[in-house]
């Protein structure tokens, strides 16, 4: 009966931790490189003394696959075609990221949106002025004259890689760097969020649906529940 009793917790709280990562999906579909999420379970609740109690073990997934590609024009905004990612150097390390709307600062840096300098094979980028040419494997020109190349990186394992943020990604189990030589840089280009809109609405409206399924499980326990203890206090 106990583990009956469960069925209906384990599902309002499955459902309401899937809502939040599709709404927060769909509040990232114009976000560049984004990558959308997927819930994944594996122990939503635990039977202890109490009633119910909430297990923290859930979790979700990251899915890296490719973004619509979007043609800007814009000599900065780089897309990837194919597997791997920009890396760039922040406050806390080397993060990596698919979002390629970059940027020069004041000292002719090249930079991501949010400010860090995105690093190439010999560190960071310094481009200056002048007409910017960068060719597909990330090697780039100035006015003519080499100024580098892009790293483009990838990893045996991408599930490794965990979000900080929404574009920016983390190596949390240590791994070795490995270069993409079958992928692509398109100058001009940006790679768009992998959030296909109509997918995710209609898992929307399936977890809501379920939630509500949910919930009027646990009404009829607690009912029931209270059922018992009315005719138990009438013997």
């Amino acid at each position: 009966m106990r583990n009956l009793q469960l069925i209906g917790p384990q599902g309002l709280f499955r459902q309401e931790k899937q809502y939040s990562i599709i709404a927060n999906n769909l509040s990232n579909i114009d976000t560049i490189g984004y990558k959308r999420d997927v819930p994944i379970f594996w122990r939503i609740m635990v039977e202890t003394s109490n009633k119910y109690s909430h297990s923290v073990t859930e979790t979700s997934a990251t899915l890296f696959d490719q973004g619509d590609l979007k043609r800007t024009g814009n000599t900065l905004d780089l897309a990837i075609e194919g597997e791997g990612f920009f890396k760039v150097k922040t406050p806390a390390g080397i993060r990596y990221t698919r979002s390629g709307s970059f940027q020069l600062n004041r000292e002719g840096i090249l930079i991501q949106s949010n400010g860090f300098p995105v690093l190439g094979q010999g560190g960071e980028i310094s481009l200056g002025s002048g007409s910017i040419v960068i060719g597909a494997d990330g090697s780039i020109q100035v006015n003519g004259a080499d100024r580098g190349k892009i790293a483009l990186v990838t990893f045996a394992d991408v599930a490794s890689l965990k979000k900080e943020g929404q574009t920016l990604f983390r190596l949390e189990e240590e791994q070795e760097e490995k270069e993409a030589p079958n992928s692509k840089i398109l100058q001009g280009s940006l790679e768009m969020s992998n959030v296909d809109s109509m997918r995710e609405m209609v898992q929307l409206i399936d977890s809501l649906q379920t939630f509500e399924a949910c919930h009027r499980v646990v009404q009829a326990n607690d009912e029931m529940d209270g059922k018992a203890v009315n005719e138990l206090g009438k013997l």
